[in-house]
């Protein structure tokens, strides 16, 4: 019996979450169930052609399968990468002419934030988790036009990745976001397809008041890899 890492604990996870047992994920992935099964106890390291199978058939987004195999097989980048953002990374947000940030996924925690991102976010800035602002900082629901929408898609990102993350912290943050008498209506709730795969989000601009329509950007850092992601709001045209 193997010793369970963050990328099989992360399957078993996905494969509860999504009701399946694990002779009902072998006939969709074509893979003899103790494959299966020596998978999530860390016994076998799934290969490529495996973890394709078993990410399609678990629905896991596109977008979040390099961050998975980055937290989950460490090995497979090449380099040590750096735990906080260096003063070259934050000059370059900080020249960004749009609000942009640096968040680590999948505790969501912001690592750093340019002007105009803490100008549309008040309070949202280095230090800060960005779900417990979501849910416990009334700003929150006066910045977001739709606010229920876009709580939800941060919830579901965190609940996808949540295995990844250290268990204590995990924690903290849902007991800190249980305080928001909004937090278990969220948390439960299902989000549509069309909700994951949308691009932009409706805020209020806080100096003029009026409605500010902005396209969202998601880049993963490369060259090294980098344990955070750089979040771009771009005005839609």
């Amino acid at each position: 019996m193997g010793e369970s890492t963050a990328l099989s604990v992360y399957l078993r996870e996905r494969r509860l979450a999504a009701g399946l047992a694990r002779t009902e994920l072998a006939v969709r992935t074509q893979l003899a169930p103790l494959l299966i099964s020596q998978i999530e106890s860390g016994a076998l390291v799934p290969n490529p052609a495996m973890l394709q199978r078993l990410f399609d058939s678990l629905d896991v987004p596109l977008w979040y399968r390099k961050h998975i195999l980055v937290l989950g097989l460490p090995a497979v980048e090449a380099g040590t990468a750096p735990s906080t953002p260096s003063a070259e990374d934050l000059a370059d947000l900080a020249s960004l002419t749009h609000p942009a940030s640096l968040i680590r996924f999948p505790t969501m925690d912001m690592l750093a934030a340019n002007a105009d991102y803490q100008r549309l976010f008040p309070g949202l800035g280095a230090g800060v988790n960005m779900l417990e602002w979501m849910f416990l900082n009334p700003a929150a629901k006066k910045v977001y036009l739709d606010w229920t929408t876009e709580a939800q898609l941060l919830v579901h990102a965190f609940r996808m990745l949540a295995p990844l993350a250290p268990t204590q912290r995990v924690t903290s943050i849902t007991d800190s976001c249980g305080g928001s008498p909004d937090w278990d209506r969220i948390w439960t709730s299902e989000v549509r397809a069309q909700d994951i795969a949308r691009r932009h989000l409706r805020v209020r601009d806080r100096g003029t008041g009026l409605e500010r329509r902005m396209m969202l950007r998601i880049y993963d850092p490369a060259f090294p890899s980098r344990p955070w992601w750089l979040y771009r709001l771009i005005p839609a045209r």
